[in-house]
This record gives structure tokens, sequence and C-alpha cells, in this order.
């Protein structure tokens, strides 16, 4: 039995690969973290869309809602009370203009060692089958590393052109059994979670309305870095280890360059010639 999950819960995780829906913020709390990513565009003139792991360095409230004790609890059932913020992502998905997120693993990509990373992604609006929710395949996380395929040109759609795939290398895996996808359906406020190796993606949003969600990537602290050393944020208790560097604190005089930073980290995502996989 967890602090927060029961015994039931904590093994379909192990099993599925996922759970969803769980109970995180308040729909009032929600809509406050939308505010603050709409001000955050205004200000600077960039959305806090476009940056593909740091998205808690954008503001104060992104910086503070990655310690948030509800979903943190649930983490540590699965992870362990000491808790690093590897990264984190807004998924602001317009409506109508067919931005999508392939079939893909996250552990493919970040370059953790172990593998124990659990994603937390929570709804900022509602999440739904019509407005492109996050969709996951049960038990994949049980059949290691799936190949994936980069395209690199994020276009599959009918404009040429326009970047399409939400995933910096357009990285998808193929031919996927969609008849056993799980659409994880939520309401605002509330979160699901996945295994770094869950295969997962989600289709376009076709609701007339935007979609926003936001997710987080947790590790234990024992975890290292499978690539360069890098930096994350302690979020809960100690790091013994001290494998990571630490990210900077996004005050508002600090923020130009913590932007200007977080740019040249996308460009280097995107890079082919980059070493991604662990």
């Amino acid at each position: 039995m967890g602090k927060t999950l029961t015994d039931e819960q904590i093994e379909f995780y192990r099993r599925e690969g996922y759970l969803y829906p769980l109970e995180g913020i308040t729909p009032e709390r929600a809509n406050e973290l939308l505010g603050a990513l709409d001000d955050f565009e205004k200000e600077q003139g960039v959305s806090a869309g476009v940056f593909k792991l740091k998205g808690h360095l954008c503001f104060p409230e992104a910086w503070d809602f990655v310690r948030e004790k509800a979903i943190l609890d649930v983490a540590e059932d699965l992870i362990g009370p000491n808790i690093l913020a590897f990264g984190s992502r807004f998924w602001i998905k317009p409506s109508g203009d067919g931005s999508f997120v392939s079939w893909h693993q996250d552990s493919a990509y970040f370059g953790c060692d172990p593998h124990e990373m659990v994603t937390c992604w929570v709804a900022l609006t509602e999440a739904n089958e019509g407005n492109g929710c996050l969709r996951a395949m049960p038990k994949s996380h049980l059949q290691g590393g799936y190949e994936h395929l980069e395209s690199y040109e994020n276009a599959p759609g009918d404009a040429p052109g326009e970047k399409k795939n939400m995933l910096g290398r357009g990285q998808a895996i193929q031919n996927m059994d969609e008849s056993k996808a799980i659409h994880m359906e939520l309401k605002p406020g509330q979160f699901s979670i996945h295994d770094e190796r869950t295969a997962h993606g989600s289709f376009p949003n076709n609701s007339g309305k935007v979609r926003i969600g936001y997710s987080f990537f947790l590790i234990p602290t024992h975890v290292k870095s499978a690539l360069e050393r890098r930096p994350a944020t302690l979020v809960r208790g100690v790091d013994e280890y001290g494998y990571w560097d630490t990210d900077p604190v996004p005050t508002k005089e600090r923020l130009p360059e913590i932007i200007k930073t977080m740019l040249e980290h996308n460009a280097q995502y995107t890079n082919p010639a980059f070493k991604q996989d662990a």
C-alpha cells in the first residue's frame, strides 16, 4: 500500500505501464496556470509550448507546479521519496491545425539510465478523444526499446511544410496495433502517469477549442544521465548522488538568459548529429 495509491493501482501500473485518471489540482488552479501561460507569451513574445524539455523554467508558477504535492505523492509510490524533475513541457494543441504526436517512447530520447522515469501528464483544459488526448499502448513498456523512425521533416499533414508532429525529431514507432490503444481522457486538473517505456501519442484536436496539457518527467535521484552531464531540479527528498547539475531558478531578471538557453537546447534536440538515445 502506497501513500496515495492502492496496491491494486500500483499493480495495474506495473502491469499495464500507465494509470489514470488521478486527482491532481483543482480546475481553478488549472485556470490560474493557463493565465500564467498566456501572460508569459504576451510578455516574452514566444509560446511556452515551443520549449521541448524545460517548461518549468518559463515562469514561477510552472516552477512551483513541478512540486505539486498530490502529483508527487503518486510518483513517490512508484519511484521512491527522492525525486528530480528532469524536464517538463506544455502541450498546446490548437484546434484544426493537424498537430499530433506520433507513437514513441520517452526512454528512446531522454538518455536516462536506468529507465525508471515516470511522466505525469496534467490536463489544464479538458482532454478527451475529440481534442486529441494522450493515448497509451498497454503493456508496451514490457517490450523493451522499439525502433523509432525519424523523419525530421515534421510535416505528415495536408499542408506542406507545416510542423504537424509535435515531437522534435518526428520520431515514430511503426505498425502499432491501434485497436489496443487506450484514450486517457481527463478533466481539468486531473492527470495520468506512465512509464518512460510505455508507447504513447495523440491524435489531432478537432474540437473547436485549444487543448492544453502539462507533462513533467520525474526520476529517482539514483538515475544517471546516459549522455553528457545535464541539469535537473530536486522536487522532493534529498539528492545523495549528485549526478545532475541544478536548473536555474526562473526569476524575472534571469528569464531572458534562460529563454535563450532553452532555445539553444531545442536546436540541439532536433539536430541529427546529437545523440539522444540511452
